[in-house]
């Protein structure tokens, strides 16, 4: 025996080994992958000639329903949606010859849509045609639920975000003109008391009370906010009277409208009762009205209607001031816009009591619409279902 063949032994008994652990080994690693592995005919169904056991879990299917397209193809499997993009990568991977990587969902056998993601290469023949491909799929879902939830989470952030920031805006800015206005006044009175007239005290007087009025209206409207921001708004469910509760607003707000010499005319055939929140639709009737007439011109007019159907109330609030321009009317219900306009008195524009009004409605199950045009009016329509 040579000395090359004393040292071939060895070796050849080695590979033998090496041979043997590799026939042991191999379907102990496809039996614990967490995924599918595969090898597939490059056709237009991805014909299945190989599935690791991994295919039920994954898809719900078992290997012989989906081996051949016995039972079902997995180019069925793949979300319709995604099916050109699963085609297209591969196609190009394979005229570059190189690996493909991608994410894309399958619709299991129980109908539930899952993520997942794939990586594989083609194999190709002596002619260098690519004849299968072989490849590895797992399960993404869960990770794609958290990415989608973090997205949110930060989408949602970055508008509360701004939301806070348009929220002091409007708190600095209101609070500013009427605590301004009340400081001046009241030294303004002070100093030229022993000169005035009762008529002149009274003027005066009466625009300390507009200013205070205005500040305990933006006050309870904030305080409104951040109930419905930190979640603590609790619908009480009671009869209620609309006619009441309309005619209680028009009383609370009848000095303003003196003020500005606005008729207020009331219109209801009948009252309407429904189920709600008092102090909720108690708080949309009041910014309505308050609303109509901070944009109504002096010695102009506000209709109030009361009407309803066999589901629904309605009240109608309409005025005939300076209007909306229709570009705008998108962003009237939305603290994040840019949107802010003078009442025709100078009165403060922050929009905030339109945005609760809106958002009370929401919460008892209500619609509030809006039409306007400009230098011609708007109407508020709040339609609230009779039982929530």
């Amino acid at each position: 025996m040579s000395l090359e063949q004393i040292h071939e032994i060895p070796a050849k008994q080695e590979s033998n080994d090496v041979r043997e652990i590799g026939v042991e080994m191999l379907p102990n690693l496809i039996h614990n992958l967490p995924g599918m592995a595969y090898r597939c005919l490059n056709d237009s169904k991805w014909s299945m000639l190989f599935i690791s056991e991994g295919c039920t879990e994954l898809t719900g299917y078992k290997v012989r329903e989906i081996l051949h397209n016995e039972a079902i193809s997995y180019d069925s499997l793949i979300f319709e949606e995604d099916r050109k993009y699963v085609r297209e990568t591969i196609r190009d991977a394979i005229k570059k010859r190189t690996q493909y990587q991608m994410e894309y969902r399958i619709v299991t056998k129980s109908g539930d849509i899952k993520w997942v993601w794939e990586k594989g290469n083609a194999v190709y023949d002596k002619s260098h045609n690519p004849t299968y491909l072989d490849g590895f799929i797992i399960d993404i879902t869960a990770r794609k639920t958290a990415e989608e939830a973090l997205r949110g989470a930060v989408s949602d952030l970055s508008r509360l975000n701004a939301t806070k920031d348009r929220f002091f805006s409007l708190i600095a800015h209101d609070l500013q003109n009427p605590v301004y206005a009340i400081i001046s006044l009241s030294e303004f009175i002070a100093e030229n008391l022993f000169s005035f007239g009762r008529e002149e005290i009274k003027d005066a007087l009466l625009q300390v009370t507009s200013a205070a009025q205005g500040i305990y209206t933006l006050l309870e409207n904030l305080l409104d906010w951040a109930r419905l921001q930190t979640n603590q708004v609790v619908i009480q469910k009671e009869m209620v009277s609309l006619r009441k509760t309309l005619n209680y607003a028009i009383d609370h707000y009848q000095k303003a409208a003196d003020q500005k010499g606005i008729t207020v005319e009331f219109v209801s055939a009948e009252d309407v009762l429904i189920e709600s929140d008092l102090k909720l639709i108690s708080s949309i009737i009041r910014n309505l009205i308050s609303n109509a007439l901070k944009y109504s011109y002096p010695k102009g007019k506000v209709e109030i209607d009361l009407t309803q159907d066999k589901v629904n109330a309605i009240v109608t609030v309409r005025d005939y001031g300076v209007g909306i321009p229709r570009k705008n009317l998108s962003k009237l219900f939305q603290i994040d816009s840019d949107l802010r306009q003078y009442g025709t008195a100078s009165e403060s524009g922050s929009g905030l009591g339109l945005i609760l009004a809106d958002s009370f409605a929401k919460l008892l199950g209500a619609e509030l619409r809006v039409e306007s045009k400009l230098n011609h009016g708007s109407t508020f329509t709040l339609i609230h279902p009779k039982r929530i």
